[in-house]
């Protein structure tokens, strides 16, 4: 016979309301809703090329592993690009995400393995970048909105070094460059600071891709585009979603001018209200 206190203990527990979810609950959820802004992002992607839409499939599916990536660590997260020359096959076109685990000491821990996109297909660099490292297509004005808008000041590279202990260092002997798309904490795009968009608004991150081929050196134009009419790109919203853009995008004289006045204020990160 159970006692009035036992009997009291399991009527207790009983009644007791459950209160918040799991993590796998949080996890099944934050999946499914990646998996439906995917399908509505795929329907949205316009042409370029098997290549171009491939490469643009590839670049919203690990925005959204980043996304998730920062929200369930609570870390701010990156999808690192790499940029240095002297590696030309990795140039613009291998991806990777890395979070925040640094306490201090300036270390960022890679999410498995790093990507690179589809064959042909490169971002298309920041404007400073591009007049760099570019050989634009021959006899072509390229446009002049078609830079890709990284989360930070272009004119300061992120650096890290090799994966030692599954960690990588920043600034370390061996760092390379790298630019970055961020999210923060709450799943965020993080949005380059020192300048603003047509209005006074931040200015949303725009990563762009191109069709294009090495140009066979390590130094100086190490990457040329064969057609400004084959591009994509993914334009990023300030507090979650995104938008897909095709070529077509870019050559429309309203959406021109304004990423065109977008890219010039993060490049000399001032404002142009």
């Amino acid at each position: 016979m159970s006692s009035p206190l036992r009997q009291y203990g399991m009527n207790r527990s009983l009644k007791l309301p459950r209160v918040g979810f799991t993590l796998l609950e949080l996890m099944i959820v934050l999946a499914i809703m990646a998996l439906m802004m995917g399908l509505v992002g795929l329907t949205l992607i316009g042409g370029g090329g098997a290549s171009l839409g491939a490469a643009q499939r590839e670049v919203i599916s690990l925005i959204q592993q980043a996304r998730m990536q920062a929200v369930l660590s609570g870390k701010e997260t990156r999808l690192i690009v790499h940029d240095s020359p002297s590696d030309p096959e990795k140039f613009h076109r291998y991806l990777e995400i890395v979070f925040d685990d640094s306490n201090g000491s300036g270390a960022w821990r890679p999410v498995g393995d790093g990507i690179f996109l589809p064959e042909d297909s490169y971002f298309v660099p920041s404007l400073t970048r591009f007049n760099q490292s570019v050989n634009p297509p021959p006899d072509v004005t390229w446009p002049a909105g078609a830079h890709t808008i990284w989360s930070h000041d272009a004119s300061q590279p992120f650096k890290l070094g090799s994966i030692r202990k599954g960690l990588r260092a920043e600034n370390g002997p061996d760092a390379l460059e790298f630019r970055y798309l961020s999210f923060d904490k709450s799943g965020n795009v993080i949005c380059p600071s020192g300048a603003s968009a047509p209005g006074g608004l931040p200015p949303s991150p725009c990563l762009v891709i191109g069709v294009g081929s090495l140009t066979g050196t390590t130094e100086g134009k190490v990457l040329q585009f064969h057609n400004s009419g084959d591009l994509a790109g993914v334009l990023l919203r300030r507090y979650g979603g995104f938008a897909t853009l095709c070529s077509t995008d870019f050559e429309e004289c309203g959406f021109h001018e304004s990423l065109q006045k977008v890219s010039l204020s993060v490049e000399k990160g001032f404002h142009l209200a």
